[in-house]
């Protein structure tokens, strides 16, 4: 567990940055770029502010011309080079929790919880519980993919649902509970989706069920749940697609209608509030598709607001 200590009335952590400069997720090229253009808007002096920091530098992505992303299978793209990087990245993410820190992992693409999601499963095992903050659900499967785009589906897959390959990614088990993950922030669902969700009963706040509840209280209600089922570590998936385009243009699938900074805010400072906060995913940045340093400028934002609170 991570350790925390108080300096001069302050909560500082050990934090390791890891990057995963990955787009065979998405297969929309720039999101990999995302991991250095946020160290090169001060990434690591953001978190050192509050904590001690270790920069892991990023994980290895093996290339691959675009013509062969579906060499391994017909309707996975890039399926053997997004096992291999998440194999390392959760290698990555248990080394950094067995050294006493907390990894935050900067994407990428979201692909990259498959990893992130396995490396902190195998360290704390059964009482893990997974917050995902996303437009989407990312619980689609090779069966039930309109894209076969793999950054769909990592919360599947971790929970033992979808293709074999990624299922097994770093040990062959199931990662995560379903009653144990809880969606919030979502608003285009597939139809499998909606299905598997229905399926395994999967607490999930949409983005509507936020705007008529207010965040506040759908805060509330995702700590009650927490404590209800007494879980004591935390996985915390964020996707700046979340927020609404109006913030963060420089996504690879935006979607109307999201959340708007300060019900972000709210958000991660309840969750926060909790300690339980073990591990954290950062994704889907792309510096390329950026309008006037907007989205960076988001992320610079949500990244303070971040090393403030955990």
């Amino acid at each position: 567990m991570c350790k925390n200590q108080f300096i001069d009335g302050g909560l500082f952590m050990n934090i390791s940055i890891i990057g995963m400069p990955l787009f065979y997720g998405c297969d929309r090229p720039g999101v990999e770029k995302g991991p250095d253009e946020l160290r090169n808007n001060n990434l690591i002096d953001i978190f050192e502010e509050n904590h001690t920091v270790y920069d892991l530098g990023n994980i290895d992505v093996e290339y691959i011309h675009p013509e062969n992303k579906y060499l391994t299978n017909s309707k996975l793209k890039y399926l053997d080079q997004v096992v291999k990087a998440n194999n390392g990245l959760a290698s990555q993410v248990l080394n950094a929790l067995e050294n006493n820190t907390l990894p935050f992992i900067v994407g990428g693409d979201h692909s990259l919880a498959l990893g992130s999601l396995a490396g902190s499963s195998k360290f704390f095992g059964d009482d893990l519980g997974v917050i995902w903050i996303d437009a989407h659900g990312d619980i689609n499967t090779h069966e039930t993919s309109p894209s076969g785009n793999i950054h769909g589906m990592p919360l599947a897959a971790s929970m033992g649902i979808g293709y074999e390959k990624l299922t097994s990614i770093f040990f062959n088990k199931f990662k995560i509970k379903p009653e144990n993950v809880f969606i919030l922030a979502c608003r285009d669902l597939d139809k499998g989706e909606l299905e598997l969700i229905d399926e395994l009963n999967i607490k999930i706040w949409s983005n509507k069920t936020i705007k008529e509840k207010g965040i506040s209280t759908v805060t509330s209600e995702l700590l009650d749940c927490i404590k209800e089922k007494n879980l004591k570590n935390i996985h915390l998936s964020y996707d700046i697609d979340c927020l609404d385009p109006e913030y963060v243009p420089g996504t690879g699938t935006p979607v109307e209608n999201g959340l708007n900074f300060e019900e972000s805010k709210t958000l991660l400072e309840g969750i926060f509030s909790t300690s339980l906060v073990r591990s954290m995913d950062f994704v889907e940045f792309n510096p390329d598709l950026d309008i006037n340093g907007k989205t960076t400028e988001t992320c610079v934002e949500l990244l303070k607001l971040i090393s403030k609170n955990l």
